[in-house]
């Protein structure tokens, strides 16, 4: 029964050895990815796909009438009503 363990525990170490040690040398042999590249990756987007840069949009100056300024500075607050008993 021991034997039986020491040879799973022997071909689990050989067997995690193959799968950590062979594969790194081909990931060093790769070039690095840019980092636009792995920004787009971490974000789910794709790579390869060009990004359309976001349109700035301007806000717009307008001017209030005194009704629509009382009607901003209210927003917010609560009617001050006052029950009576």
């Amino acid at each position: 029964m021991t034997f039986l363990v020491g040879v799973v525990v022997g071909a689990s170490v050989v067997a995690l050895a193959t799968i950590v040690i062979a594969p790194s040398r081909r990931v060093r042999s790769e070039q690095a990815l840019r980092r636009e590249d792995v920004t787009r990756l971490l974000l789910g987007q794709d790579p390869d796909e060009p990004t359309t840069p976001v349109p700035v949009v301007q806000p717009q100056s307008r001017s209030y009438d005194a009704k629509e300024l009382a009607a901003l500075r209210s927003i917010g607050q609560r009617p001050s009503r006052r029950r009576r008993a």
